[in-house]
């Protein structure tokens, strides 16, 4: 019965994930939401992994406000910063003093190879977990990084409440993508970008 923890707990991706790993069986599954497991709060994530040592870490949770740098509000650039990026160091920094033989699976974005004009700072963030899961693997651990396209979440109709939901990815296929990392079908340090498009080819591959 293998752990597997997943930040972020209550946002589609997550429930999509733990949803499948149900039905997989083999899991013990927990996805808690921010108010039990603060990813930006060292002592949060030490309280949860006291009770719940994970084989499996899935970085999951995210945080994006458009805004542009001509006139950023620093306060949103450094929540960016503290949840995309440095709550993804804290929990594996965390997790790996507990099970060093930890298996980590971080949740990217297209973003972090795409160029959106107010979005700087989740590129950023974005971008620069795709450099530490390379290096992560390089270090010797078991690394990967999944960057889903555009989906169906709620976060998603909240930036484009107008935007066709039939254009878009659905939280259960971006799963079982997910799923493959767990079985570790990919190869250390691989970023995998995902969306509607490659999708089934990379289920089925």
């Amino acid at each position: 019965m293998k752990k597997v923890l997943i930040t972020g707990g209550h946002g589609g991706m997550a429930v999509a994930i733990c949803e499948l790993l149900e039905r997989k069986g083999g899991f013990e599954v927990f996805a808690p939401g921010k108010d039990v497991l603060d990813v930006t709060n060292v002592e949060s994530i030490r309280n949860v992994m006291e009770r719940f040592v994970p084989d499996i870490l899935i970085n999951n949770a995210g945080y994006v406000v458009p805004q542009s740098v001509k006139h950023a509000d620093p306060s949103v650039t450094q929540k960016h910063i503290d949840i995309n990026l440095s709550g993804v160091f804290y929990c594996t920094e965390i997790a790996l003093q507990k099970k060093p033989d930890l298996q980590i699976i971080n949740i990217g974005s297209s973003a972090a190879t795409k160029i959106h004009a107010t979005w700087s700072e989740y590129c950023a963030t974005k971008a620069a977990v795709v450099m530490a899961t390379q290096c992560w693997a390089a270090d010797g651990l078991y690394a990967v990084c999944i960057s889903p396209g555009r989906t169906k979440t709620k976060m998603r109709k909240a930036l484009y409440p107008d935007e066709d939901q039939s254009t878009l990815m659905l939280p259960e296929d971006f799963a079982k993508v997910v799923y493959k990392a767990i079985q570790k079908e990919y190869t250390s340090g691989s970023h995998i970008n995902v969306n509607k498009e490659n999708v089934e080819e990379l289920c089925h591959g």
